[in-house]
């Protein structure tokens, strides 16, 4: 493999520790959740948020049924939910020093990401920003993944083929069936799952980014 693209979320960083930061923060700013334990709140938030897939009209309105005394805007919520879930993000020193091996080794690579232009902000705060040749963020470009066209954006950019290249992601669907639509190589986050989604499986299944380094510098 002469290539590597990246997903961003759960697989360079930790959204799931970033959403729980977040979501603490949430609570500790809105009295009219007060009434429900902090632990169960985050839950229900961590649940509607389904792991980022679901929209977030439908996030907050779920919020405000249950919490009427939630009364912010949902727009503003909605932007107020993207800066505090950017500004809860934190570097992964491991992910960091593995992509600096990948540069040293020179093989290019770069980041695929669903998601609005605040995945930029993340990046920044996990001092990604510069590192990728590219990042592709779905709504800034026009269509997320699985969509074949962005999956074939990342090649052309990276001016590799497919059968070259390995994709590596978190989400079985988006991630890995879409990459696999191509043609490219996969390597799962299984964030402790079991690959449960039938054949074709991917190539790999990780634990970390930094399990690749057999794999990609061998």
């Amino acid at each position: 493999m002469r290539a590597v693209l990246f997903d961003l979320d759960d697989t360079l960083i930790s959204r799931q520790d970033a959403f729980d930061r977040h979501a603490r923060s949430f609570y500790n700013s809105q009295p009219g959740i007060h009434g429900t334990p902090l632990e169960e709140a985050v839950a229900l938030l961590a649940k509607w948020d389904g792991g980022g897939e679901n929209d977030k009209e439908v996030y907050f309105g779920r919020i405000k049924e249950r919490w009427p005394g939630v009364s912010e805007p949902t727009s503003q919520l909605i932007e107020e939910f993207w800066d505090g879930l950017s500004a809860a993000v934190a570097p992964d020193e491991n992910a960091l020093e593995f992509l600096g091996e990948l540069d040293r080794a020179g093989i290019p690579w770069g980041i695929i990401t669903n998601g609005p232009r605040h995945q930029f902000h993340k990046m920044r705060q996990a001092r990604l920003i510069g590192m990728p040749r590219f990042t592709i963020v779905s709504q800034l470009y026009g269509c997320s993944k699985p969509d074949p066209r962005i999956f074939r954006e990342g090649l052309r950019r990276l001016d590799c083929r497919a059968e070259e290249t390995l994709f590596v992601g978190d989400n079985p669907m988006t991630d890995i069936r879409g990459a696999q639509g191509v043609g490219l190589r996969t390597a799962w986050v299984r964030g402790g799952r079991d690959w449960t989604w039938g054949e074709p499986a991917p190539q790999f299944e990780i634990d970390h980014v930094t399990d690749l380094r057999s794999v990609l510098l061998g």
